[in-house]
C-alpha cells in the first residue's frame, strides 16, 4: 500500500471512529457537549426541607377559613425523578387490589353461610414478599415500543433527579429538625435544574409527611425560577398542611368531603406523580380507616435569594429552608480518537 494511498485511508478512518464515538455516545442516551442554544441555561443546585410547626397555639395565630383557602396545582408541574424508578419496574409493583385482597362482605350472609366462607377460604393473606414475587413470575415479554431508549441516570447532567443523600448539605439542618419536639420533616429535596423565566418555569410536585386516604398531609407545589430582571432567584411557594381526623362517615374519602366537609382540596395528579418507592413505603397505610380533613393551612409566599446562603420562609404551620447554588454541567467526555484506533493501522 503506498504512502498516499495510507494516508487517505487514515483520513477516512479517522472521519469513522469520530463518527463511531458521536453514535456511541447517543446510543448509551448521553448528551453531547452543551451547544450554543443551551449554553445560555443558567443552572442551578437547589437543596430545600419542609418542616411543620407542631405548636398548635402557633398554627392557631390566624384565622384560618375554608372559603380562604384556594388551592390549585400549577398547569406546568412535574415530580422530581428518583433513582430507584429505574428498579421499582411498574410490572413488579403489587397493585393496590392485590394489597387489598380482602373477600367482600355480605351483611345478609347468616352465620352458617359466613362460618362455611370462612372454612372454605384460606385465612392467611400473602405477605408484601409472596405478592410481589407473584406479580414477578407473571411478567412476560414487553411488546416492543418506539419511545425513549432505556438509560441510567446521569448524576452529574440530568435535570430535576433527586439527588442521594451523600450529596446533602442539610444533614445537620434536617438532624435537628427531627430531634426538635415542635417541628417535623415533612419533605427534604436536593436536585439540579436549568433556572428560566416565570412564564417558562415549571413546578415541582410536593408530597410528603403521613398518608391518609391515598393523599399526604403536605401537597403543593414549589417554582424555582427567575425574577424579572434575571438577577435572583425567586422561590415560589404554592403549599397546605391538611390536619386530619378519623371519619365518621362509611363513604368514600372524595364524598365525605364533598358532602360533609367544607375544606377541599385539589384532585390528586394521579399515580405517576408519586415515586414508586413512596408507593412502597407508604402501602401499609393504605387501610387504616377513613379519615377527613379537619383544618387546612395554606401557605404562599415568593422570596428572591442570593446564591449560597440559607433562606427560611416562615409560616405559622410550615417552615421551608432553602439554598441554592450555581452549577456548571459537566460536557459528556467522548471516548478519545486513541481508544478506537484499528489493530495494525499505523498513523
Amino acid at each position: 500500500m503506498n504512502r498516499n494511498y495510507m494516508g487517505q485511508f487514515n483520513q477516512v478512518s479517522g472521519r469513522l471512529r469520530t463518527a463511531i464515538a458521536f453514535c456511541t455516545a447517543a446510543c448509551l442516551g448521553l448528551t453531547l457537549p452543551l451547544g450554543q442554544a443551551s449554553a445560555q441555561e443558567r443552572w442551578f443546585e437547589v437543596e430545600v426541607s419542609i418542616f411543620s410547626n407542631e405548636s398548635i397555639a402557633d398554627r392557631l395565630e390566624e384565622n384560618w377559613q375554608p372559603s380562604r383557602a384556594q388551592l390549585s396545582f400549577p398547569d406546568s408541574i412535574r415530580r422530581l425523578s428518583e433513582v430507584n424508578d429505574i428498579f421499582l419496574i411498574d410490572e413488579f409493583m403489587p397493585t393496590l387490589e392485590e394489597e387489598l385482597a380482602v373477600a367482600p362482605i355480605d351483611d345478609d350472609r347468616s352465620p352458617i353461610e359466613a362460618n362455611a366462607l370462612i372454612v372454605l377460604e384460606d385465612p392467611i393473606e400473602p405477605t408484601r414478599e409472596e405478592l410481589i414475587l407473584q406479580a414477578i413470575l407473571a411478567v412476560k415479554p414487553a411488546p416492543k415500543t418506539t419511545g425513549s431508549p432505556f438509560k441510567f441516570p446521569d448524576l452529574a447532567r440530568d435535570d430535576y433527579l433527586r439527588l442521594p443523600a451523600s450529596f446533602s448539605d442539610f444533614t445537620q439542618t434536617n438532624r435537628t429538625i427531627d430531634r426538635s419536639p415542635d417541628h417535623r420533616l415533612l419533605w427534604h429535596g436536593l436536585w439540579r435544574q436549568a433556572v428560566l423565566p416565570e412564564a417558562e418555569a415549571q413546578a415541582i410536585y410536593i408530597a410528603g409527611g403521613e398518608r391518609y386516604n391515598e393523599r399526604y398531609e403536605l401537597e403543593g407545589s414549589l417554582t424555582i425560577r427567575f425574577n424579572d430582571n434575571a438577577d435572583r432567584v425567586v422561590i415560589d411557594s404554592n403549599l397546605w398542611l391538611a390536619e386530619y381526623k378519623q371519619s365518621q362517615f362509611a363513604n368514600s374519602f372524595e364524598e365525605t368531603q364533598q358532602a360533609q366537609n367544607p375544606w377541599q382540596i385539589p384532585q390528586d395528579l394521579g399515580e405517576d406523580f408519586i415515586s414508586k418507592q413512596q408507593l412502597l413505603e407508604n402501602s401499609n397505610e393504605l387501610n387504616r380507616g377513613d379519615f377527613e380533613i379537619e383544618r387546612i393551612y395554606h401557605m404562599a409566599q415568593s422570596r428572591g435569594m442570593r446564591s449560597g446562603e440559607f433562606h427560611y420562609l416562615d409560616h405559622p404551620a410550615i417552615g421551608i429552608v432553602i439554598m441554592v447554588n450555581p452549577y456548571d454541567v459537566p460536557p459528556v467526555s467522548l471516548p478519545d480518537e486513541s481508544t478506537l484506533q484499528e489493530p495494525g493501522i499505523i498513523q
